[in-house]
Order: structure tokens, then C-alpha cells, then sequence
């Protein structure tokens, strides 16, 4: 090429042209800064990437920076038309990354891991949890979905569960400020069901307001958090304005979902028991029918629909940027009648003032949220139980008309076969959804403001402050018919009417200074105050239902259980420092510590508790003489206390008010005066690049302690109590992670980028208490079930009933060959995945890409509860594949010590399965791989002042198992409290999805 000159030979000037493009997905960039040296001369990038700058001919060379990219000089000599790629940040440990407190600092002085997430990876496949987007891509985070469909929540743990009665959830922070946790998943519940999901904090947040994510996985991370973020943090950074940028942004997205995984039925055998017809019974023991049955299940789900359209605009100067964004979220469930309707609207707006040394922010985001219907788990007004149950020869499509008009009444009446069925409480799936219909309106603002101020070169100030405001209204009608069990002859009515608050704020003092030519000092004190209130109320109708039939107001009852929600406060008051100290930008220190105080510590001995962190880390390949093909390596080490408080209310007990007047009598007490939980955290690893940077590896070794544990154990009689409340217990987690990051081919036309992950993580109860064996999180219900604490075990330990056996391991039968169960609880397997992987690859071909990510997690154990009922009832594929045989087969042992081969089908499933099995024949591993997201996407390139970008998309989400054990999806969950995990009873079935999106850039 030749240089371009203008004019003749002997002019002074060089008219240079170029383009500039991002280096991995070669996508032109927009409002890159390009120029000379000394500044002098300067222009930027224009909507296609393109530019041109005049310089003197002296000019041997071009500085090209743009934020979020390293910077790039270009030599000129020779070229009059230049091409450059920016190679993102995150390339190089250069990357500058948010930590705690929403302080950013560069990747390669962090003491502690991290994993970042770009705003596009949380946007793929859109569902209507955000965080469920980044299961399989972030190595020690284990997330379980609930199974209460769309808008349900989702349990996230880091690097194992830690507390055996507080939360395991992580912290969400948004911009440096925390979220409300006090509302966080489904409600512990039962396994009757009956509790409803109340969402996740970070559930209704608009994931295209997101620019990026940061997992804070260790103590050390997120100590500065306090005992919020004991179990880790998810620090989100939302979209700005960006300065002399005007864009606008418009997302549209549509998806389709079909159920994962159903249930395997039986079509042989009809209504009745012991091989004889009985229309009356709701039991499929009957006699082989005339014609196989179809199966009608599918019929009654719906095909589900996820419609999400987002439009933003961002405008900024130097001075000033707007960022304000609209959603709108439409999608219905796999049930009839469930439907969710969300609008997010989201306002951010910073000033630069004085020279830049004011820097004030402020936003402002309400959602509103309408779900009607969501499904519940367990037994109780949940349709998947009467629709699974259904005896085989029975015409689904002739209960859809779910009411019938009963004249002598003058009321509709539920049209079921059955409604005297006790033991499961099964009603037609119809009449539940229109005529047990539940709903929750919510109305959410959240409000966020700091300014920082820059006294000098070395001194900042920032204050900030927030409020958190979730107002949930929720009610559920039971019309007249309903099963007996649930409501009264006129029905029933609950109502709630609840507002949780989060007000928070903290004042910053940063140091940034250079104490010696080779040591630098970046420090912090601060002190923040975070206060939590629930307030509102509950009502039932009591004991005689509705007065008038049907009549849904709170004065239609003569026994209504009113309830004031106590004025449920909590406050956390908090003093903290860090000092950073770099020393010739290689070697890094890090010191930090935190104290709290508490109002749930307010009547103990230590209403206060103090935690420090220390942490160094090296870049070394500088100092050793490593192999050439090393381009980096950082070594690096931690040692980390974050405390965690009491359960509110629990340091000070009184009696409390009840309905009609009367006084509750407390029933807990303490045996010594409690004390805070505490995590002592220790973590290693390394980092490395190779192969000129193609090649990352990030290892990490971590172990975590948790001690003084809160429990409540039974009384003695004689205390006239009936709980003592204890500090007890060590549960340890120990794990490993690995990242590895690929990128195999990158040139002009095609790049592809491959990316593994994984995790590793052993829990053990190192110890309880003297005066405790055992400790449940569940109480040993009439399913066989139950999740126990014992030393030695795991959190997640499931305890059942198995069959009663002899010396050799045979089943004991009894004389009339019914197999005999045992009668004492024994361990049957584990709920938590002890190592979970994921590999993700994304390649870009010209303007087509793809991007594809297979995950797994495995080694551990759930339970099937909805098995063993089916197996009871006789409508499993099982159960009729074992009356084609005329037998099941089994290895056991009557009364006379006669070896016995094979049992009745009916009394073997009878008795094994139902509502109380044998729970070891119910245990299935949870191992299983899947194809978790796809993206095929284009690009189009267009030249129009109007449109900067266009980009069209197929995707798909959870599309199918490469390979599963378990006979529903082992990674959902009747509850992402601590108790149910790994169990199934009448869950949901999971979802696949398939969608198309368009992003439009103007």
C-alpha cells in the first residue's frame, strides 16, 4: 500500500483512513478514540467502525483506545488504509473488574477468585429468572430451580451449603448496593404441599439493564459485605449512559416451552383391585381392558409461551448520561390458566460536576408483576396429582367441562371421579386452576443514589444510600365442592397483604497513594447501616370456611384467623477497612476487616462480632524463569472470617398475641446465651496464560469451616419447654475449581472460542453438640422421608425407610408374602451434586455465530415420591410391565426361611410404593448431562444512518438429556429452602424451550 498524501509531493500532511473492529467477533466498533501521540490530533470511530485523521507527515504512529478494550498503537508507515482490532479487556489480566462495595480493580492484583459474566451471556434464552442463565457457566455455583414453573425462584449456592437454619443463598448486589435477601425462595413448606414460592430477589430484574456480572465466591471476596454475603455475593453492574453516545436499544424475544420429562404410564389395566372392575375405586388394579388406553397426560399442558420485548436509551456527554430502559414480559406455563405479566422500567442518570471531581448518580427501577396460578409441590391443590393418578381407563377429555350444576344446591359442583380420596387429597386438574385459583400482585421500587467526591489526588469521599420496597398481595379461592380436606362445604378464602422493606446506606473514605517509587497504597474505611421491616397482614376463613357459598370477602366468615404480621425489624450497623498495598505491580496484599452489630445479637453477651481478611498474591512470570510459552502466571492466597447474626427475635423471647385476644405462650428457650455464627475461609490457586495468551487456566483449593451453628432441639418435660435454642456444630466444605479458556482458531473470518469449567465440592459435619445426636431439617412425615444432620454425613443427607432384611441381605416377607418394612430411619443417599462441569464454545463465522454449552453435575442421590404413588395406584409403566409378567421378581425370604423369588405384583407395589414406601426402592442418581443453551445467530451488516446494528437469532434452552438416571429432572426442587431438596413429589416437569430473538441498534 502506499501512503496517501495531500496534495503534491511536498505537502505536510497525511490523510489517514482506517477501520476499527472488535478482535473477536470483528464487529466494527463505535466512538473509538484515535490519535496522535502527543493528543494533538484526534477523532474518533463512526457507526461502522470507519475514520480519518489529517497528520503531520512526522507521524509515525496512532494511540487507539475504547473502553473495556486494551489500548493499541499502530504504526503508519506505509498504509494509507489501516484495519485494527481491540481485543477486549478480559483478554489480559488487565481487565479492570467491580469487587466488594462496587470497587473496581484490575484482575491481576485480586487476592481471591472471581468469574465475570458479560450482560450478552444473561440474555441468550431468555426465561423469566434471569439468574437460571448462568447455570453450567460458573465453576462452584450450584443453582436449583424450584419447580413452581414461570416466575418461580431458584436456589444458588457457592462453594457448598454452610448454614444448617439460616439461608445458603447468596447476596445479590446491584451498582454496590445490596438487594433484599429477607424474601428469598419457596417457603420451607411440607410435603403436602400447600406453600407457595415467593421469588427470589433478583427474579424480576430485566436482564438486558445488565452490563455485566462478578461471582464473589469466597469469604475473602465478600467480606466487606459482612454477614449478608457470608455465603457469597453476585455483584451486578448495570448499564450507563455512555459519553457522546445517543443509542438505542430494542430486544424482542419469543419462546415456546414443552415439558422435559413425563412420567411412563401403564395402558393395560383399568379401575379397580385385585384384577376385578370397581368404578368406584381410584386405584388401576383392575382388569385388563378391552382396548389399550392412550396417553392422555400430554393433553391436558399446554404449550407454554415466554414473550419479552425491552427498549433503551442511552444518551451522554462529558458532563451528564441518561441510561432509561422499558420491558415487558408476557408468558404462560405449562398450565392451563398460569400467567405471568411483568413491566420493568428502569431510569439511571449520572453528572460529572466541578472539573469531574463531583460525581453524582441516581436510579430508579419499579416493577410490576401479576402471576396467577403458579403450580405448587406435594399434595394439596396441585393438578399434577389427580392428572397422574387418574385410573387408566378413564376418558381425560371428559373432566375438562370441571363443573357441573347441581339444581338441588343451586351451586356448580366439581366433576371428578373421585373426591373421598384422603391419602393424596386428588382433585379434577381443571377445577383447581379455575376453581382453587391463586394470585399474586406485585409492586416492587427500588431506589439508589451516591455521590463521590474527590478532595484531592489521594482522598475520595462517597456516600450512598438505597431502598428496597417489595409490596406482595396474595390470595387463594376455594369455591364450594372443593375436597373436604382443603376447604369447607361454601369454600374457603386466604388473603395476605404483605411490605418488605430494605433501607440501606454507607459512607466511604478511599486512599489512593504512592508511598515509595515501587509501592503503591489503595485503602478504605467506611461504615454502613442496612435496616429490614415486614409489616402487613394475613387472613383465613378458619375452621367453618365461607358463610355464603362462594362469597370471597373477609367478612363472609364466622371464624376468620386474622393475623397482624409483627413489626418484623431488623437493623445491622457496620464499621469496615481494607488496605491494598501494591508493590512494583507484582506483588499484592491485601488486609481487610469488618465489625457488625446487630439487633438480633441484642440481648447476648456479643451483640457485636469482628472478622479480618488477609490475602497476597504474586505475578510471577516476571521473577522465575519460566518457559517462554508462559506468558502469565499469578499465584495466589487468602485466609477469610465473615460472621453471620441470630434468626430475628430469637435472643429475647416473648409470648405474642393470637386471634380472639389470647396470648401464644412461648415454648423455645436458650440454654446459654447465644452467640453468631462464624466462617473461617482459606483459598489457593493460580492463573495462568500460554501460548501468546490462546491458553488461561485458573485453578483454586478452598476450605471453608462454619461453626456456632443456631439450633432448636426438643426440651426435656420437666423444663416445660418445647424447644432449647443452641450454638453447635461445624459443617466444612472443601473444594476445588477449574477454568480453562480456549481460543483455538481466530482469524478474519472464523474464531472459535472453547471454555470448561469445574467444580468439586465436599461437605462434612465435622460436629454437632453433646446433647444432640441428630438434627432434622424435616420432620419424619408418612412419605418415609426425611433430611438429617449427623456427624460424619453431608448436608443434603436423605433418610428413609428400607426393607427389613436378613443376615444374607434378603427381604423378609410375611407368611402371606408381603414384604416387610423396616422401622428405623437409615441414611439412603445424598441431595447435593459433589461435582458438577460445564463446556461452553462459541464460534463466529464471518457475521454467523454459534454458541452451545453442555453441562453436568453429578454423584449424588433424589427421591421419588411420585414413583412410589404411582407404583401404589398401579398407572406406572412399571407396575403393568410386572402384570404382563404375572410377577415381580425379588430376592427374598419367607417366615420358614424358604428363599422367595417372586411376589404379586399388587401386593409388592401396595406395599413398596404409595404414600409411605420403602424409600430405598425410590432412589435414583441424580447424574445427568445436558444440552443447556444454544444460540445461532447473525449479524447483518448495514449501512444506514438510522441503524447501527441488526442481529437475528434461534435459540433453545434446556433442549434435551445426553444422559439422565433419575425419572424426573434431578435438578429441580419442591423448595429452595434448606429442607426438600432432592425429593420429588408431584413436582412440575421440567421445560425445554425454543425461541427466536431479534436485537436492533439504532
Amino acid at each position: 500500500m502506499t501512503t496517501l498524501i495531500c496534495g503534491h509531493a511536498y505537502a505536510q500532511t497525511v490523510a489517514l483512513k482506517g477501520i476499527v473492529k472488535d478482535a473477536n467477533t470483528l464487529q466494527p466498533i463505535t466512538g473509538a478514540s484515535i490519535s496522535t501521540p502527543d493528543k494533538s490530533q484526534s477523532t474518533s470511530s463512526g457507526e461502522q467502525g470507519e475514520f480519518s485523521l489529517s497528520v503531520e507527515n512526522s507521524v509515525k504512529s496512532l494511540e487507539v483506545t475504547f473502553v473495556g478494550y486494551l489500548s493499541q498503537t499502530v504504526e503508519t508507515s506505509n498504509s494509507s488504509n489501516l484495519e485494527v482490532f481491540l481485543s477486549p479487556a478480559d483478554e489480559e489480566l488487565e481487565e479492570v473488574v467491580v469487587t466488594a462495595l462496587g470497587i473496581s480493580r484490575e484482575q491481576k492484583s485480586l487476592t481471591y477468585s472471581t468469574q465475570q459474566l458479560k450482560g450478552d451471556e444473561l440474555t441468550r434464552a431468555k426465561g423469566t429468572n434471569l439468574i437460571n442463565s448462568i447455570n453450567g457457566k460458573v465453576a462452584g455455583v450450584n443453582i436449583t430451580s424450584s419447580s413452581s414453573g414461570i416466575g418461580g425462584s431458584a436456589k444458588v449456592v457457592l462453594r457448598g451449603n454452610k448454614s444448617a437454619s439460616g439461608s445458603n443463598q447468596v447476596l445479590y448486589v446491584v451498582d454496590g448496593v445490596p438487594l433484599n435477601n429477607n424474601s428469598v425462595g419457596s417457603q420451607p413448606g411440607n410435603v403436602f404441599g400447600g406453600e407457595r414460592d415467593s421469588g427470589d430477589p433478583i427474579a424480576m430484574i430485566n436482564p438486558e439493564d445488565i452490563e455485566s456480572m462478578s461471582v464473589l465466591k469466597g469469604a475473602s471476596a465478600a467480606a466487606l459485605y459482612g454477614s449478608q454475603a457470608a455465603n457469597g455475593v453476585i455483584l451486578i453492574t448495570t448499564k450507563s449512559g455512555k459519553n457522546g453516545r445517543t443509542s438505542i436499544d430494542f430486544s424482542s424475544s419469543a419462546q415456546i416451552e414443552t415439558p422435559a420429562t413425563l412420567p411412563k404410564f401403564q395402558n393395560n389395566y383399568g379401575q379397580g383391585m385385585d384384577g376385578q372392575t370397581d368404578v368406584n375405586s381410584v386405584n388401576s388394579w383392575g382388569e385388563t381392558m378391552d382396548q389399550k388406553a392412550s396417553d392422555q397426560t400430554k393433553s391436558f399442558f399446554n404449550t407454554g409461551t415466554n414473550f419479552t420485548n425491552s427498549l433503551s436509551l442511552s444518551k451522554g456527554n462529558e458532563q451528564m448520561q441518561t441510561y432509561l430502559s422499558y420491558a415487558n414480559t408476557e408468558a404462560k406455563g405449562l398450565l392451563p390458566e398460569n400467567e405471568l405479566s411483568r413491566h420493568n422500567i428502569n431510569i439511571k442518570q449520572n453528572a460529572s460536576f466541578f472539573d469531574d471531581r463531583l460525581k453524582v448518580e441516581g436510579g430508579a427501577n419499579y416493577i410490576q408483576q401479576k402471576l396467577e396460578n403458579s403450580p405448587l409441590t406435594g399434595f394439596y391443590f396441585n393438578p399434577i396429582v389427580g392428572l397422574y393418578l387418574m385410573p387408566r381407563n378413564l376418558d381425560l377429555s371428559s373432566y375438562e367441562q370441571f363443573e357441573t350444576f347441581d339444581p338441588a344446591t343451586n351451586k356448580y359442583s366439581q366433576n371428578w371421579h373421585n373426591l373421598g380420596d384422603s391419602e393424596t387429597t386428588q382433585q379434577n386438574p381443571w377445577w383447581i386452576q379455575n376453581r382453587n385459583p391463586a394470585r399474586s400482585d406485585k409492586n416492587r421500587l427500588i431506589l439508589n443514589g451516591s455521590a463521590q467526591f474527590k478532595v484531592n489526588d489521594w482522598l475520595s469521599l462517597q456516600a450512598r444510600g438505597s431502598m428496597d420496597r417489595t409490596h406482595d398481595v396474595y390470595d387463594r379461592k376455594m369455591y364450594a365442592s372443593t375436597q373436604s380436606i382443603l376447604a369447607q362445604k361454601n369454600g374457603g378464602y386466604n388473603n395476605s397483604n404483605i411490605t418488605i422493606t430494605q433501607k440501606y446506606a454507607d459512607f466511604i473514605a478511599t486512599f489512593n497513594t504512592q508511598i515509595t517509587d515501587k509501592i503503591k497504597f489503595t485503602g478504605l474505611l467506611g461504615t454502613s447501616v442496612t435496616d429490614w421491616n415486614t409489616e402487613g397482614t394475613s387472613f383465613n376463613t378458619g375452621s367453618e370456611g365461607l358463610k355464603i357459598a362462594n362469597v370471597f370477602v373477609a367478612q363472609n366468615t364466622t371464624t376468620p384467623l386474622t393475623t397482624t404480621e409483627s413489626n418484623n425489624r431488623r437493623q445491622l450497623q457496620s464499621v469496615f477497612g481494607s488496605a491494598n498495598f501494591d508493590y512494583d505491580g507484582w506483588l499484592f496484599l491485601d488486609l481487610s476487616a469488618r465489625n457488625d452489630w446487630s439487633s438480633s445479637l441484642a440481648f447476648t453477651d456479643s451483640p457485636s462480632f469482628f472478622y479480618p481478611s488477609v490475602g497476597l498474591s504474586a505475578n510471577v512470570h516476571d521473577k522465575l524463569n519460566l518457559p517462554d510459552f508462559i506468558n502469565f502466571m499469578k499465584i495466589r492466597g487468602s485466609y477469610a472470617e465473615v460472621g453471620n447474626d441470630l434468626p430475628a427475635y430469637k435472643s429475647y423471647l416473648l409470648n405474642s398475641f393470637g386471634n380472639y385476644g389470647n396470648v401464644d405462650i412461648n415454648t423455645l428457650t436458650s440454654l446459654a446465651t447465644l452467640k453468631p455464627e462464624i466462617t473461617r475461609s482459606i483459598e489457593a490457586g493460580t492463573e495462568i496464560k500460554m501460548f501468546n495468551n490462546k491458553v488461561g487456566v485458573d485453578f483454586t483449593y478452598y476450605k471453608t469451616n462454619t461453626r456456632n451453628q443456631y439450633f432448636e432441639i426438643a426440651a426435656s418435660e420437666a423444663s416445660l419447654f418445647g424447644s432449647y435454642a443452641i450454638n453447635a456444630g461445624d459443617i466444612q466444605n472443601e473444594g476445588i475449581e477449574l477454568l480453562v479458556n480456549y481460543d483455538a482458531i481466530r482469524n478474519e473470518n472464523f474464531s472459535w472460542n472453547t471454555a470448561l469449567n469445574y467444580s468439586k465440592n465436599k461437605n462434612t459435619i465435622k460436629a454437632l453438640d453433646d446433647r444432640i445426636k441428630e438434627f432434622s431439617l424435616t420432620g419424619e412425615g408418612r412419605n418415609n422421608y426425611a433430611s438429617k444432620f449427623e456427624v460424619g454425613g453431608s448436608f443434603g443427607d436423605i433418610y428413609g425407610i428400607d426393607f427389613q432384611r436378613d443376615d444374607q441381605g434378603r427381604i423378609l416377607l410375611s407368611d402371606q408374602n408381603v414384604p416387610l418394612k423396616g422401622s428405623e430411619y437409615v441414611k439412603v443417599g445424598n441431595a447435593n451434586p459433589q461435582w458438577q462441569m460445564g463446556w461452553s464454545n462459541t464460534l463466529n463465522y464471518k457475521n454467523f455465530g454459534l454458541y452451545f454449552l453442555i453441562d453436568g453435575k453429578f454423584d449424588y442421590d433424589v427421591l421419588s415420591i411420585t414413583e412410589a404413588v404411582m407404583d401404589g395406584y398401579g398407572v406406572s409403566e412399571r407396575s403393568g410391565q410386572a402384570r404382563d409378567l404375572g410377577s415381580v421378581a425379588i430376592d427374598g425370604v419367607n417366615p420358614a426361611g424358604d428363599a422367595v423369588n417372586a411376589v404379586d405384583p399388587q401386593t409388592w407395589y401396595t406395599t413398596v410404593g404409595g404414600i409411605g414406601p420403602v424409600t430405598t426402592n425410590y432412589m435414583y442418581s441424580g447424574n445427568a448431562i445436558r444440552l443447556r443453551e444454544v444460540e445461532l445467530s447473525y449479524n447483518f451488516k448495514i449501512q444506514h444512518k438510522f441503524f447501527k446494528g441488526v442481529k437475528v437469532a434461534a435459540t433453545g434452552r434446556n433442549l434435551f438429556f445426553l444422559y439422565k438416571d433419575a425419572p424426573f429432572d434431578p435438578e429441580t426442587s419442591m423448595s429452595t429452602a434448606n429442607g426438600l431438596s432432592g425429593i420429588d413429589i408431584f413436582m412440575m416437569p421440567s421445560s425445554r424451550s425454543y425461541g427466536l430473538s431479534l436485537n436492533v441498534n439504532f
